[in-house]
């Protein structure tokens, strides 16, 4: 499939948890799904298995914590990856190898804290009742990044 698919199923991987959303590009809609388990990082494939066979999506799409501009430069002057980016990109690659489909990376910096900020003003504002849990954040970072790849041109992912 194309790069320029019309839906996707999008993953904000943590060591523990791995919040998942969907996206549509029509009509442009982004929500978050669920959250998953993972043990020290490795994600419960079977579950995520099920998710891409019950949604179908015409992409995947892996939220890699980039450092600016894209990669962290040591003090030997090299480019290197943090420990998250890694695991992140450990992720996506074996997601592509499993499930043979596009697998686009998109930049999450900061999306975890955008999506707590969205859960706690919702809950101040009475429209959230009950607290916010860990697992409420993951999905929706996955949701924010799944924003950055609607926002995207669908000729570039």
């Amino acid at each position: 499939m194309s790069g320029a698919a019309a839906s996707a199923l999008v993953f904000d991987h943590g060591g523990r948890r791995i919040g998942v959303a969907l996206a549509s590009r029509s009509p442009r809609l982004a929500s978050p799904l669920m959250t998953i388990a993972a043990r020290n990082g490795v994600p419960d494939w079977p579950e995520i298995e099920k998710l891409i066979r019950e949604w179908s999506p015409g992409c995947l799409v892996v939220g890699v914590p980039y450092n600016e501009p894209g990669r962290r430069i040591n003090s030997g002057g090299n480019s290197t990856t943090t420990d998250s980016e890694s695991a992140a990109e450990r992720f996506a690659a074996e997601l592509e190898s499993r499930c043979q489909m596009p697998v686009i990376r998109v930049d999450e910096r900061l999306s975890s804290a955008e999506a707590e900020y969205r859960l706690r003003d919702q809950r101040r504002s009475g429209i959230r009742q009950r607290k916010v849990r860990s697992g409420d954040v993951d999905a929706v970072a996955a949701c924010v990044i799944a924003e950055t790849w609607l926002d995207q041109p669908a000729s570039t992912n």
